[in-house]
């Protein structure tokens, strides 16, 4: 594998490890006291999607009125409740929404060890006080890997493919 290669490797990986770890969820578009109006790319032309969120919110107890728009892939949410309450309703719709199905194409092992990794890397995010997580702790073990192979064994390109594999996670795969 040459050098060039092994870069697009380690870029490519680096993506799909930030993918797994971390997915874009609701945005907060605009808000007012007892109102904010959130955005979701993937409600955008997806009535279905819509009508299920719609039909979730409308029966939360503090949620006075929610319109799902897909036209526009936008969610108006007006509420009586503390808005920590809202902020955990719509992590808690995105959690949904991200979650696959049983007859999704991850399955039920494939679920099973993504919730693992998620819970792996909560636990190490909270235990080191917000300092770690589990793209962190890789990025570092392929980033002290990689330099013992260069330095102790002279073996290249491999040493080098894992600083760069290292920096790909680092900076977040983008």
């Amino acid at each position: 594998m040459n050098y060039l290669t092994g870069m697009a490797l380690g870029i490519s990986a680096g993506r799909q490890f930030n993918q797994l770890i971390k997915r874009d969820g609701f945005s907060l578009v605009h808000t007012l006291p007892g109102r904010r109006r959130y955005m979701h790319d993937d409600l955008l032309q997806n009535k279905e999607l819509a009508a299920q969120w719609q039909s979730q919110l409308a029966c939360i107890k503090g949620i006075v009125k929610a319109q799902v728009n897909p036209q526009t892939g936008t969610v108006l949410v007006e509420y009586s409740c503390p808005e920590e309450d809202i902020d955990l309703v719509m992590n808690y719709l995105n959690k949904l929404h991200n979650m696959p199905g049983p007859r999704s194409e991850y399955g039920k092992l494939g679920m099973d060890i993504r919730r693992f990794g998620q819970r792996l890397n909560r636990s190490l995010f909270r235990e080191s006080n917000s300092t770690l997580d589990l793209r962190t702790v890789a990025a570092l073990g392929l980033l002290i890997a990689g330099g013992a192979k260069m330095w102790n064994l002279g073996q290249r390109p491999s040493g080098p493919q894992m600083v760069w594999w290292a920096y790909s996670l680092l900076k977040g795969g983008h």
